[in-house]
């Protein structure tokens, strides 16, 4: 299961005469045997093979943890890593005992995490089923509830959430209706209220009620969402084109946009996204074609092109990616600046 990545590196897997080479402007395959996942982290990647994780990165200048390093929760009793959700400082792991664990990195420690999910009378076991850090550990469990960890967050009245995803400092959160909320830091117009203001718990994003919503992502300081028509909408910060909008002299888009996708003609098309992911300034989106589209920043060619033919963009544009069939492509992954894909 050969996994690609283009972006910013800082791992020596990527290395030639000179070291680590630091952007990677062409889908590369990532030089390590039997990797079926990847996680992206500000200066390090976390690799899957099955259920053993590995990090690898430049975290210290001596350390050998430069080669991939094998995570392991040091108490036996907690079982194995299964999710890990990668932050700037720490690793936020959960096991397969449903047990949540944060790693250190410059450390190199392990730290146990109190438990926070509350024991339910119905008999019905609560537990995590996603993580994902911002400025704080986000945790959805498998009855749709919210924390904030270690603290439960307000939740709507006869909402389940089915999905969350998180930029620097917002939290995007998926009903099983197919509604949007929102919470977090407002300042960018990140959270889609039509306003800059912040938000502590999830409020409902009123310009996609009546839309179906099945899949939403965040990164840096904007937000995307896919409908089940196949449309995308994206809204928040927009300095390097990320939206994908047209607007290069309007930076904030505080409500959800509906993205207009165009050929190199610059007429309009018709194109049925059915996943999108966000990096820190840059969007990529994969179409029911099997074909990749990406706006914002190029700067370290994470959109698999060379810097020097494409900085960034407004627009959508379809990602050139030669070395890849998308018939083998199962799924893509943006965080930070760089984008990985996941292929059969």
């Amino acid at each position: 299961m050969p996994v690609y990545y283009a972006g910013l590196n800082a791992s020596p897997l990527f290395s030639n005469q000179d070291g680590i080479v630091t952007s990677i402007s062409h889908f590369t395959q990532i030089p390590l045997p039997g990797i079926t996942d990847i996680e992206i982290g500000w200066n390090y990647f976390l690799l899957w093979q099955d259920t053993k994780l590995y990090i690898t990165g430049k975290i210290s200048e001596k350390d050998d943890r430069n080669r991939p390093h094998l995570m392991q929760i040091p108490e036996e009793s907690s079982g194995s890593c299964e999710l890990a959700a990668p932050g700037r400082d720490s690793v936020v792991v959960l096991s397969t005992r449903n047990e949540i664990w944060k790693y250190k990195i410059y450390d190199d420690s392990w730290q146990k995490v109190t438990p926070f999910i509350p024991s339910n009378d119905d008999m019905q076991t609560e537990h995590a089923i996603k993580l994902s850090q911002a400025g704080c550990t986000v945790v959805l469990t498998n009855l749709g509830r919210v924390f904030n960890a270690p603290l439960l967050v307000e939740m709507p009245k006869r909402v389940k959430f089915v999905d969350l995803a998180c930029g620097f400092d917002h939290t995007i959160l998926l009903a099983e209706n197919g509604d949007v909320y929102s919470m977090g830091m407002g300042i960018r117009g990140q959270l889609g209220h039509s306003d800059l203001e912040n938000c502590d718990n999830p409020k409902l994003i009123e310009a996609l009620a009546g839309l179906k919503v099945i899949q939403i992502s965040a990164g840096g300081w904007h937000t995307a969402a896919v409908t089940d028509q196949g449309d995308l909408y994206t809204w928040g910060w927009n300095s390097n084109g990320e939206l994908g909008i047209e607007s290069k002299d309007k930076k904030v888009h505080a409500v959800p946009t509906l993205v207009d996708f165009k050929n190199d003609s610059g007429e309009n098309i018709e194109i049925n996204v059915k996943k999108v992911e966000c990096g820190n300034s840059f969007t990529i989106c994969l179409t029911d074609d099997g074909f990749f589209w990406g706006c914002g920043s190029n700067k370290y060619g994470q959109l698999g092109k060379l810097q020097r033919n494409l900085e960034n963009s407004y627009n959508f544009v379809k990602l050139d990616i030669q070395s890849l069939d998308p018939k083998t492509v199962k799924k893509f992954k943006c965080r930070e600046w760089g984008t990985a894909i996941i292929t059969e």
